[in-house]
């Protein structure tokens, strides 16, 4: 016996993400790669010295902030040969965050205001994040802090909201959701004590700082890798209606 030819289909449809779609995640997936072998030199190439031990020796990964490689002399005075890698790196990163967070709303469509508030935040904070690396601490001071504040409030509401989104999205993928959280809690910390540290004018008081800076960078990639990964190959349902032939088929009564 036949099935019913309106059988429900499965949650996502046989349509593939649009071709867009597909090319805006191979670009969030190559900048990330880029930004990640370009500050990886960079920071094989850096001299030394933080701003907790001026004489210390290369880099190191959780004392350092991402901006002392931008700068073109290390924090021990010395020349920074990987200063452009730096800063070419961290560019690239945020320009990934251009097409992200249009990527990111597609797992949270049916909220149409939500989706562009979220684009328009996210959009600001990256234009502002190019010029942070331009204007490195040890040279331009208040005004790189200012780029920083001024980057990073945007892109905490629009990743805030985007994690609201995902959480309250329906069906969907959760590994988004969870990475997006991480990546808010590590960011709003990190803030915070950053904006306290910047009013205070002090020296970096500890290795607090630079550490949660890394790890909420960290949070970061793997967030917007995984939402490319999954926007790119997570099928849409179908639009299709169906048509009055393939309705269920009634039983026609015996004679």
């Amino acid at each position: 016996m036949a099935p019913p030819a309106d059988e429900e289909s499965p949650p996502h449809g046989s349509a593939t993400p649009p071709l867009a779609v597909r090319a805006a995640a191979l670009f969030v997936i190559g900048s990330v790669a880029c930004s990640c072998l370009l500050l990886g030199a960079a920071m094989a190439l850096y001299p030394g010295g933080t701003w907790l031990d001026r004489a210390a020796a290369g880099h190191d990964f959780f004392r350092n902030f991402l901006c002392d490689l931008t700068a073109d002399r290390a924090l021990d005075g010395r020349t920074n040969p990987g200063a452009w890698l730096a800063k070419a790196g961290m560019m690239a990163l945020a320009a990934g965050t251009l097409p992200f967070w249009f990527l990111v709303t597609r797992l949270f469509a049916a909220r149409v205001g939500l989706s562009v508030a979220v684009r328009v935040f996210g959009l600001a904070s990256a234009l502002a994040a190019t010029l942070v690396p331009l204007a490195p601490s040890q040279r331009y001071g208040l005004l790189h802090a200012l780029l920083i504040l001024v980057a990073g409030a945007p892109g905490l509401v629009a990743a805030a909201l985007a994690t609201f989104g995902l959480l309250s999205a329906k069906g969907g993928p959760r590994a988004p959701a969870r990475l997006a959280a991480c990546t808010v809690g590590l960011a709003a910390l990190d803030g915070a004590l950053y904006a306290a540290h910047v009013a205070s004018g002090e020296e970096v008081p500890s290795a607090l700082l630079p550490a949660l800076q890394k790890l909420a960078a960290l949070a970061l990639v793997a967030w917007m890798t995984g939402t490319a990964v999954i926007t790119a190959t997570l099928n849409r349902p179908s639009s299709r209606r169906t048509s009055p032939g393939a309705q269920k088929a009634r039983p026609s009564p015996r004679r």
